[in-house]
């Protein structure tokens, strides 16, 4: 198991939905990076979510510099997210959550109680990219 280094390039984030919330980039987003609620509190931002941070708002569908306008998909969008890992796959129908990777908005599937993302559509490589169905939910034990 090894963390990727850098976040891959998404070309097509939402696949399917239309909850899509408008907020701030309280820094720079990534194209399907899962976002949280910034972790000092300032409303309406997000940020690029990382395990142990702030709770899960959604998913970045477009590149975003700090400051900027940031379109999130939300609850019950279908949307890419990038494996955290690039050598474990993620099979469909795991739940899974954010990660600790210092890339930030990655995931991992759920192995512990943690803040769930949602649940993969499609089996995602190790270092790769595939679907999810956004459903963010506390303290889910599988």
């Amino acid at each position: 198991m090894a963390d990727i280094s850098a976040f891959p390039a998404i070309t097509k984030v939402l696949q399917h939905g239309d909850n899509i919330v408008n907020l701030t980039a309280g820094a720079a987003l990534t194209a399907g990076q899962v976002v949280g609620a910034h972790e000092t509190g300032v409303s309406g931002e997000v940020i690029p979510h990382v395990a142990g941070a702030a709770a899960v708002v959604g998913v970045s569908l477009y590149d975003v510099a700090s400051g900027g306008a940031a379109a999130i998909a939300s609850v019950g969008c279908i949307v890419t997210v990038a494996n955290a890992d690039d050598t474990t796959a993620i099979d469909a129908g795991h739940w899974v959550t954010v990660d600790d990777n210092a890339v930030g908005g990655t995931v991992s599937v759920i192995v512990a109680t943690l803040d769930v993302v949602g649940i993969t559509i499609d089996d995602i490589a190790g270092g790769g990219t595939g679907r999810v169905l956004i459903m963010p939910s506390p303290n889910v034990t599988p």
